[in-house]
């Protein structure tokens, strides 16, 4: 006798440590589903392969070693217990549908694992303006703390880069706003200019910080708020330095600038006297 398994009004799908293979990238996920209510709560840890080229264009990738992927496992599990990305995706996904888009907010969306706990209220960012250029757009979102010496520091070179702009979506929390205990979204709109060779890079932001029920910012808004980095880019930039396993993702045609976006968030929730680190 066949048996079919179906979805009913409490049915929760969990997976630890499944491993998905994208291209150069083999992805460890740890993640629950409340098929319902569309409520996933999910973490990564990525691995690249390296990719080797025969002569003949034939190409193999090396894989992970039993030791990769138990530390990566061990990361990404880490990750959900301390900083779970959780957001609303579709009710009642099929299982490709489920990691289709974990993976997709990986690149485009929350990234591989949730802000850091905000214990504190924050002030909506204003929008002081400036000219606003041609410089690339990204959607990305979050990696460890990157270098933080800078006593050789090239600001010369630095400063003839071309300015790229990043949108980085926060996980939703609940938060005091106007009185209120409510959701509340956070995003921030990054520009930066780096050097590749040496990871070297200046940035600054504004963020955006409103109830979740006012749903996604116009385009109108968007611009306004990186007409704001923008300005703050030129008048008081942050400098760090991207760590060496990922500066690769400041070149012009890099497919992704992933990791960069993880390190320079990581970096802005540093908070200095209790405040954003989102200009000098």
């Amino acid at each position: 006798m066949s048996l079919t398994s179906y979805y009913g009004p409490s049915t929760v799908i969990t997976e630890q440590g499944v491993w998905v293979a994208d291209g150069t990238r083999r992805i460890c996920l740890f993640y629950t589903y409340e098929t319902s209510t569309g409520i996933m709560k999910y973490a990564a840890c990525v691995f690249r392969c390296e990719r080797l080229e025969s002569g003949d264009g034939q190409y193999a990738y090396i894989e992970p070693t039993t030791k990769q992927m138990v530390a990566h496992s061990q990361t990404a599990r880490r990750r959900f217990e301390m900083r779970p990305v959780i957001f609303q995706s579709k009710p009642d996904m099929t299982y490709e549908e489920i990691i289709k888009i974990i993976r997709h907010e990986m690149c485009h969306g929350y990234g591989v694992k949730g802000t850091r706990v905000l214990n504190q209220k924050f002030e909506d960012e204003g929008f002081d303006c400036s000219g606003i250029d041609d410089s690339e757009h990204e959607f990305l979102t979050d990696s460890e703390t990157a270098e933080d010496s800078y006593s050789d520091f090239d600001w010369e070179k630095v400063v003839t880069k071309p300015t790229r702009q990043i949108r980085y979506i926060g996980t939703t929390s609940v938060e005091s706003y106007q009185g209120e205990k409510i959701p509340v979204d956070r995003e921030f709109f990054i520009a930066l200019k780096g050097v590749k060779k040496t990871g070297e890079i200046i940035y600054a932001a504004a963020v955006s910080r409103r109830p979740s029920y006012m749903g996604v910012l116009d385009d109108d808004t968007v611009r306004e708020h990186f007409k704001t980095a923008l300005a703050r880019l030129e008048k008081a930039p942050v400098a760090m330095v991207i760590s060496k396993e990922f500066k690769h993702q400041l070149k012009s045609n890099s497919p992704h600038r992933e990791d960069v976006t993880y390190e320079i968030i990581d970096n802005i929730m540093t908070k200095p006297g209790g405040r954003y680190l989102i200009k000098a």
